[in-house]
């Protein structure tokens, strides 16, 4: 009798651990996992496509979480042996709609990867590759030479540059004017270990700088930028865009230029898809002084 009981027992036990198991299985079966949509728009890349250096890329992606939030949505671009991290952010919530642009680069194939990941490290991957239209024409530059700005405290020149001009305004006068926010790419400052800086509105500016910081404007530009290995005489010769696009990679720009010195040559690309270099003739002073540059922009 008692061990009939004992055999019921383990055949009973032996039933909820399958059917448990069964459960614990389907339910694994039945996660519902983050994915990446690339909507396919006019004047949007969702597909294999050829473009030319310097053309912009357009992105609308929709992020979405399946049962649990998405955490960490990446950008990798893959092209010559090469990985480059385009975009990278943290975020905690069940969707995003994602937009962004980029440059197309002179490398002759680009495979553009999309990775999104969840709470549970689940994950989503999505791509397209884009290949060089060697059929491009480059673009003419436009020469501006000794342009000068002033540092904060610089009350001589103004420090807030509106490259299509080019015209510079002191700080205080494009806090409070919308249409000098409109037109300020590039301003310049003194400023901590970072000393001699060139960079623009939405750079993360610290607070100590500028009594009002650009960040609070109504218009916050965003210039990023890359310190070049180019001589003075490539810059010089540069007659049109194909040395700024051969020397300004997206996922290697920064918002800010720091610690400038005489002969620094940048690469830079501004809130609107233009492409630029600049070359530091001088450097003088501190929060009071000033810096002269020379520039050249795509037409």
């Amino acid at each position: 009798m008692k061990i009939r009981k004992s055999l019921s027992a383990s055949i009973i036990a032996l039933l909820v651990l399958l059917i448990t198991g069964s459960a614990c299985q389907k339910e694994e079966e039945n996660t519902i996992m983050p994915s990446i949509t690339i909507y396919k728009e006019a004047g949007y890349v969702s597909t294999d496509t050829s473009m030319m250096a310097g053309e912009e890329i357009r992105l609308k992606i929709m992020l979405k979480g399946g049962d649990f939030n998405i955490t960490n949505f990446v950008i990798e671009v893959l092209s010559e042996g090469s990985e480059k991290i385009y975009f990278d952010t943290g975020m905690n919530t069940s969707s995003v709609l994602w937009h962004g642009s980029f440059l197309k680069s002179s490398a002759p194939s680009e495979r553009w990867q999309f990775k999104l990941s969840d709470r549970e490290g689940n994950s989503a991957l999505a791509g397209f590759t884009i290949t060089l239209d060697t059929g491009n024409s480059y673009r003419p530059l436009i020469s501006y030479a000794s342009t000068v700005l002033g540092a904060q405290e610089n009350e001589q020149t103004g420090g807030c540059l509106d490259i299509i001009g080019p015209a510079a305004y002191f700080h205080h006068e494009v806090a409070v004017d919308v249409i000098l926010q409109e037109k300020t790419d590039i301003l310049y400052y003194y400023f901590g270990d970072d000393e001699n800086t060139i960079a623009s509105p939405g750079a993360n500016i610290e607070d100590e700088v500028f009594t009002v910081n650009p960040a609070n404007w109504t218009i916050v530009n965003t210039t990023r930028y890359i310190k070049t290995s180019l001589s003075a005489n490539d810059f010089d010769n540069a007659l049109n865009d194909s040395i700024i696009l051969a020397n300004y990679n997206e996922g290697d720009a920064k918002r800010k230029a720091k610690n400038l010195r005489a002969n620094d040559i940048y690469t830079f690309r501004t809130h609107d898809g233009k492409l630029g270099m600049f070359h530091v003739n001088e450097v003088t002073g501190t929060t009071d002084g000033s810096i002269n540059i020379n520039i050249k922009i795509q037409e």
